[in-house]
C-alpha cells in the first residue's frame, strides 16, 4: 500500500486530505509544518508527499528545496496543494526548485486521487532515479524565495487591509442599525403612549355623554338630548381622524411610488389646489419664488409635504389677519434648502423639535390631530433629507426647512 506524507497547519485540511487518500487505499502519515515532515520523511520515507505552501515553522517552498538537496529523499515526488500561492510566477519557482506536481485547491476528490495515482505511475516507471536539486544556485534561489515571499506578503497584507476596511463597515453598519433600532424603539414607546392617551379623551367623551344621553332621555329633554348626540357625533369624528391620521402615518416607508424626476413648482401648485377653499376663506397670499429646481422623489409624497405645511401656514394666521405665505429656496453652504415661511404666530426656539413629535399641539385652541408635522418628518426621511423649524420667536413667523435630492438631470421644465 502506497504511503503517503500529507503536510498542511490546518487541522481540517489534513483530515479532509487524509480521508479522500484513505478512501482510495492509500496509507496516509501526517505532519503540520516542513520541519516536522522533513523529520518523518528521513525516519521512514514515504512514497509521496503532498503539501501546502503557507506554514509556520519552515513553509511549503523550504521544504522543497531541502527535500530535493536530500540524497535520500530527492526522488520522492513533491506535490504542492495550495489555495494561496496561485500566481504563475509561484508555479514557476516551485518548478526550479523540483517541486513535481503543482495542484490548486480545491479539486474534487476523484481529480486528486488520479493526479496522485498518474504522479506515483509515472515514478514507478522511471524508478527510484536520484536527481540533483536545486536546479538554480542557492543564491538564486534565495532571491527568488525573498521576491515569492515579499509578493505574497503584500497580498496578504491587502487583503487584510480589506478585511479590516470591511469589518470597520459592517461595524458603523451594526451600530448605526443599533442606534435606529433605539430610536424606533423610543419612537413606538412614545407612540403607544400618545396613542392611547388621545384615543382614550374621545372614549370618555363618548363614554361620558352616552350616560348623559340616558338620563336627558328620561328626563324627556329634547334639546339636551340634541346636545349629547352632537357631543358624541363629535367625539367619533375626532376619532375616526385620529386613526386616519395614524393609517397614513404607518404608510410612510411601506407604500411609495419609484422616486423620478419632476418639477417641484407642479407639485407646489398642484397642492396649492389642494387648499383651493381654506385659501379663498382665509384670503391668503401665496407666494412662489422663481426657479424652483427639479427634484428626485415621489411626486405624491412630496405633494403631502406641501399640503400640510401650508394648511399649517394658515391655520397659524390668527384671524383677523390674512396669511401671508412664501414658498421658497435658498442656497445655504452649497445645499438647496426648501422652506414653508409664514408670518404666524411663530413658536418659541426651546420647542422647535418638539412640534415633529406625534400628536404634539403648541396651540391647544388650532384643529387638527397635530400628526402633520410627523408626517413631513417620515416623508422627508425616507427621501434622504432633512426637516428642522426657524423662528425668531412668537409672534414673528415660522418657516419649516427641509432638503431633498435634486434631479438627475438638472434643471426640469415646470410645465411637465
Amino acid at each position: 500500500m502506497p504511503r503517503i506524507l500529507i503536510v498542511d497547519d490546518n487541522q481540517k485540511n489534513l483530515y479532509l486530505l487524509e480521508a479522500i487518500l484513505k478512501g482510495n487505499g492509500y496509507e496516509v502519515i501526517a505532519a503540520t509544518n516542513g520541519a516536522e515532515a522533513l523529520a518523518a520523511a528521513k525516519d521512514d520515507p514515504p512514497d509521496a508527499v503532498i503539501t501546502d505552501i503557507l506554514m509556520p515553522v519552515m513553509d511549503g517552498f523550504e521544504l522543497c528545496r531541502r527535500w530535493k538537496a536530500d540524497e535520500q529523499l530527492n526522488g520522492i515526488p513533491v506535490i504542492f496543494y495550495t489555495a494561496t500561492y496561485t500566481d504563475q510566477k509561484d508555479q514557476e519557482f516551485a518548478q526550479k526548485i523540483g517541486v513535481d506536481r503543482f495542484i490548486i485547491k480545491p479539486q474534487k476528490p476523484e481529480v486528486l486521487a488520479s493526479e496522485i495515482k498518474r504522479i506515483l505511475d509515472e515514478r514507478q516507471e522511471k524508478g527510484t532515479v536520484q536527481t540533483s536539486w536545486p536546479r538554480i544556485d542557492e543564491r538564486e534561489a534565495l532571491q527568488e524565495y525573498s521576491e515569492v515571499l515579499f509578493h505574497k506578503l503584500e497580498q496578504k497584507v491587502m487583503q487584510l487591509e480589506k478585511e479590516i476596511d470591511e469589518r470597520k463597515a459592517m461595524e458603523e453598519e451594526r451600530e448605526a442599525l443599533i442606534r435606529e433600532l433605539e430610536r424606533k424603539n423610543g419612537e413606538l414607546e412614545r407612540f403607544t403612549y400618545t396613542v392611547s392617551h388621545d384615543l382614550k379623551s374621545p372614549l370618555i367623551t363618548i363614554q361620558g355623554f352616552a350616560g348623559l344621553l340616558e338620563e336627558d332621555a328620561k328626563s324627556g329633554d329634547p334639546s339636551r338630548i340634541k346636545q349629547d348626540i352632537e357631543r358624541i357625533i363629535s367625539a367619533a369624528d375626532r376619532m375616526q381622524e385620529l386613526l386616519e391620521d395614524l393609517l397614513a402615518l404607518s404608510r410612510i416607508g411601506r407604500v411609495a411610488n419609484p422616486p423620478q424626476d419632476v418639477s417641484l413648482e407642479t407639485i407646489v401648485r398642484e397642492a396649492i389646489d389642494f387648499l383651493v377653499i381654506p385659501v379663498i376663506e382665509r384670503k391668503a397670499t401665496l407666494e412662489i419664488d422663481p426657479g424652483l429646481p427639479g427634484v428626485h422623489v415621489d411626486p405624491d409624497r412630496i405633494r403631502e409635504v406641501y399640503v400640510n405645511l401650508i394648511e399649517n401656514a394658515i391655520k397659524f394666521t390668527r384671524p383677523p389677519d390674512h396669511p401671508k405665505i412664501r414658498i421658497g429656496k435658498r442656497e445655504d453652504n452649497g445645499e438647496t434648502v426648501f422652506f414653508v415661511q409664514d408670518q404666524g404666530m411663530g413658536i418659541d426656539p426651546q420647542y422647535s423639535s418638539k412640534i415633529f413629535r406625534l400628536f404634539e399641539k403648541l396651540d391647544g385652541q388650532s384643529g387638527g390631530t397635530g400628526i402633520g408635522l410627523s408626517l413631513v418628518e417620515r416623508i422627508i426621511t425616507c427621501h434622504g433629507g432633512r426637516v428642522w423649524v426657524e423662528s425668531e420667536g412668537p409672534g414673528k413667523g415660522t418657516s419649516i426647512c427641509f432638503t431633498l435630492p435634486h434631479a438627475s438631470g438638472g434643471g426640469i421644465d415646470k410645465e411637465q
